[in-house]
């Protein structure tokens, strides 16, 4: 099991103009192949996820505790960090057999995604960015994803934290760093910032 710490947020629609050169500004982005998730929705509950990751890998994740507000520094409330613990099986048997049971349960919801990735290692003083499929001992990876479920297209931005001890402080200093400057049209607030459960909660309703 591997803890984090998530802080995201969800936008129905398209990328703003200049959303994604202004999350590219570096040449340490990293561009994904597009992929699909199959998620299994909870219905009414927020804080249990479960997925197959393109139709190879089991993640199942829980929230340990309740989420924590995030403001920029001098500034409101504008999203909500998301402690987890994630499991993840690499068998694919298992997420076959998994993957055969959710045609034609509306509980079961693919989503199409395009990432773009960067990451930044942490220490007690200092942010340094690094490739994407870098390692650090800690850490914090951002990214920048369109997600497009059925009949729809989102986008979605979001820090997470990785280490032995992910801590909430390092996704807030992360973000802070990050988000000094936002593009015209990029507006973060707390009623958008949600993780995965509570999106396929609200898109499934």
């Amino acid at each position: 099991m591997k803890p984090s710490v998530e802080l995201r947020w969800f936008f129905s629609g398209t990328f703003p103009p200049d959303a994604r050169e202004w999350f590219c500004g570096s040449k340490l982005c990293r561009e994904e192949k597009s992929r699909t998730d199959h998620y299994l929705v909870f219905p009414g509950s927020n804080s249990v996820g479960l997925k197959i990751r393109d139709g190879c890998k089991l993640q199942v994740k829980a929230r340990i505790s309740e989420p924590e507000p995030f403001s920029l520094p001098g500034g409101a409330v504008i999203g909500r960090l998301d402690s987890w613990v994630k499991w993840s099986s690499d068998d694919g048997d298992v997420a076959e057999r998994l993957a055969a049971l959710r045609f034609g349960d509306p509980l079961w919801v693919s989503v199409i995604k395009e990432r773009w990735l960067r990451k930044f290692r942490l220490d007690d003083r200092q942010l340094t960015e690094v490739e994407a499929d870098t390692r650090p001992d800690r850490g914090c990876k951002i990214e920048l994803t369109r997600v497009a479920p059925p009949n729809a297209l989102w986008w979605s931005l979001a820090f997470e934290s990785f280490g032995p001890a992910p801590l909430p402080d390092d996704v807030a200093r992360t973000a802070a760093h990050f988000l000094k400057l936002l593009p015209k049209g990029v507006v973060l607030t707390e009623r958008d910032s949600m993780a995965y459960p509570e999106w396929l909660n609200r898109i499934a309703g």
